[in-house]
């Protein structure tokens, strides 16, 4: 299914959903688009406008990625070792 078709959907679905809900609903609808192979950006480009789906996004785009000066990128601290 295309990504234009699904965010379609989402905006007709998107009003039915608590305002409390909204976060959780983006979330989950991100985390199957990205376990059916689609990347990020595309999402992104698809759903321009959302805000919800962009937070949700934040968490998939590497620009967003940052780490502590003092940690590496798998948690630990080089000096500890």
């Amino acid at each position: 299914m295309s990504l234009s078709i699904i965010s379609e959907v989402w905006e007709a679905l998107r009003q039915h959903i608590q305002l409390a809900d909204k976060k959780d609903a983006a979330e989950s609808l991100v985390n199957l688009l990205i376990d059916q192979g689609y990347d990020a950006e595309e999402i992104k480009e698809n759903f321009r406008g959302d805000k919800e789906i962009g937070t949700a996004l934040s968490y998939y785009s590497e620009d967003e990625i940052e780490y502590d000066d003092e940690y590496d990128a798998d948690g630990f601290d080089d000096d500890e070792w």
